[in-house]
């Protein structure tokens, strides 16, 4: 009965022309969301079992901007601008006063619509600067964390499997609290030590690194299959693994590649449990592997095995690489993997 009147209500949104964003705001809001608060349904599920009817023509995506439309200037039509400068406001600002601000300047300076979103680009980028000169590093606020180059302060140059500082910086701005102590059980060049050392807003950060071959005094000998990390039970806040190439197989046998990566993987899992606080993170940086075989999902089976431990996952952020290979259109091949993925765990209380 409840997916009967939810179905009706998406047979009268979908009747609505995509071009009326506004309307399609009002609808969502007045009808659709009381609906989902009667029956318990959060707006992610919501939005998920519309966009599942055959033939419905909205993406859940334009759904939620119509909503933040609607919500924002249900006043429309006595405002001064043309409607898609308040669309454009709408789903590009989520802050009340800036909205105004950019109101006010597009009436004051008479912009046009490219004008506008210019403004409001150019500002990001301002913004975004002077947050890199108030922390230190590029500091991004959305879980895809994409840098064209390498900080050259961080890491050693031409180091094999060494992943951007500004990777590690946004790391440990979100998942470790000031004063924590943090592990690096594979430091490779030493790019955390350097993040750490290097900008001043982590000077109160604490840390140790490990690594089977040291590229530097700081960093301790230590094979984790041989004698697991060298740190006393529940004493860590916060430890961050990048996975070394080992733990990629390179067998065609798709079964066998999985078995071995979890073998070891569950090997490190062990430790960072055992040396985590209650109330401590780790953070994984893992790649899934596309071939011949299909598709080998690194990244679910760390979820899945810290999921079987309890712990709670905090973060998913996406770290886009671009790809070396060449690309010849006339051979298919499959799909190169380019989105490495960064999971965030929390040991909960009492484990």
């Amino acid at each position: 009965m409840k997916n009967d009147s939810l179905q009706k209500l998406a047979e009268k949104l979908n009747s609505l022309s995509v071009d009326s964003f506004w309307d399609v705001g009002k609808f969502i809001v007045e009808k659709i969301l009381p609906y989902a608060k009667t029956n318990k349904l959060s707006e992610e599920e919501l939005y998920k079992v519309l966009s599942s009817y055959p033939g419905f023509k909205f993406q859940a995506s334009l759904l939620k901007q119509c909503q933040a439309y609607f919500t924002y200037y249900p006043d429309l039509k006595k405002r001064r601008l043309p409607e898609s400068f308040y669309f454009e406001l709408a789903t590009r600002l989520g802050d009340d006063e800036k909205r105004k601000e950019y109101e006010k300047g597009a009436i004051q300076n008479k912009w046009t619509i490219a004008e506008l979103r210019k403004k409001i680009r150019e500002d990001a980028l301002m913004e975004r600067e002077s947050e890199r000169t108030k922390f230190g590093f590029d500091l991004r606020n959305t879980n895809v964390w994409s840098f064209e180059v390498a900080d050259p302060r961080f890491g050693k140059r031409g180091y094999k499997g060494r992943i951007p500082g500004q990777i590690v910086a946004n790391a440990i701005y979100y998942y470790s609290d000031p004063g924590a102590f943090i592990v690096d059980p594979f430091a490779g060049s030493g790019t955390l030590g350097d993040v750490v050392d290097k900008i001043s807003f982590f000077g109160d950060r604490r840390y140790r690194l490990f690594d089977n071959e040291p590229s530097d005094e700081r960093i301790g000998q230590n094979n984790i299959f041989l004698t697991g990390i060298p740190s006393e039970t529940n004493s860590v806040d916060y430890v961050f693994l990048t996975l070394p190439a080992e733990f990629y197989s390179g067998t065609e046998d798709l079964s066998v590649a999985l078995s071995n990566f979890k073998m070891k993987f569950k090997t490190v899992y062990r430790e960072t449990h055992r040396i985590l606080k209650p109330g401590g993170r780790a953070s994984v940086i893992v790649t899934p592997q596309v071939g011949e075989a299909g598709v080998a999902d690194y990244p679910f089976e760390v979820q899945r095995i810290f999921a079987e431990g309890s712990y709670k996952t905090i973060g998913k952020v996406y770290l886009p690489e671009r790809s070396a290979r060449r690309f010849n259109y006339f051979e298919r091949k499959p799909l190169v993997p380019e989105m490495t993925e960064l999971l965030t765990f929390e040991k909960q209380e009492g484990m």
